[in-house]
Formats: structure tokens, sequence, C-alpha cells
């Protein structure tokens, strides 16, 4: 017998719904199904159809890596072996190619040095920036110095 309040169905001799308390009218309406208006439509009593989910938006996918980019830069290798030789110290060399951070840090260094060169310390930063430099200078020259972008130096 189910509820004609909230349509769960109950034991056949109850006189109170086990679920919402209601008591169950013997003299109305019995249903032997769920009343009308809690029957699920038609379409849900049959078997759930088969669903095709589309993904509209590609998966998500890295760029592709690539070691070294493939080319020739349009900067010149001669302007950057002498901007290396005469002013590396103030990483000039690396502005040139476009390696901003790397040239600002050797400047830094450059700073340090000459500023606490006094107190001795300063020549520990001022050894780090020259070998720096020295070792650019030495791959400008083999060719094998590269650019921002990956790409070597035009001869």
């Amino acid at each position: 017998m189910f509820c004609p309040n909230c349509g769960k169905q109950n034991p056949d001799n109850a006189k109170f719904c086990a679920v919402c308390g209601n008591p169950i009218n013997a003299a109305g309406p019995q249903y032997a199904a769920p009343p009308p208006q809690y029957a699920p439509p038609p379409q849900y009593g049959a078997p759930p159809a088969q669903q095709t989910i589309i993904n509209m938006a590609p998966p998500p996918q890295a760029p592709p890596v690539m070691p070294f980019a493939t080319g020739i830069s349009p900067k010149s290798k001669t302007a950057a072996a002498i901007l290396a030789f005469f002013l590396g110290t103030i990483g000039v060399h690396r502005f040139y190619v476009g390696k901003i951070w790397s040239g600002i840090f050797i400047l830094i260094l450059s700073i340090i040095g000459y500023a606490t060169l006094s107190f001795v310390v300063g020549a520990f930063f001022l050894i780090a920036a020259g070998l720096w430099v020295l070792i650019d200078f030495i791959m400008i020259l083999m060719g094998k110095f590269r650019d921002k972008h990956g790409l070597l130096l035009k001869n």
C-alpha cells in the first residue's frame, strides 16, 4: 500500500505512513502502485539510453620541447665578442643578445665587487664575474654562444 500523501510504500495493515507519519486512510483511495502524482514519468521507467559525452575542448598539451632552436640569430658574433672583451664585466654582451637577466646579474656582481674591493671580499665577486665573462668570450669565439631564442650568432 502506498501513502496518498508522500507516495512511499508501507505495509498493507499500516495505519500511519512510516516516512511522513500521516494517517493512511483505509476508507480513502487505495493504490497498488504509487499515486499518479508520485509515479515517475514514462521515460524514467525505460532503461537509460546510451549517452555520448563530447568534449569540445582539445586536450591540454605541453608545447613541444626543443633543446635548441634551429637557425641563425640576426645578432653578430663579432659584435658580441668585441662587447664581451671590452665591456664584459658590466654584461653588455649579454644585453646585446637579449639575455637581460644574466646581464643584470653580471652587472650586479661587478658593482658589488668594485664597492667591496677594499674589504678584499670584492675580489671574489670580481673573479666570479670575470670567469663568467671569460667563458662567454670563449664560447662566442668558438661559435657556441646563443641568443635569448637559442639561435647561434651569425658570423
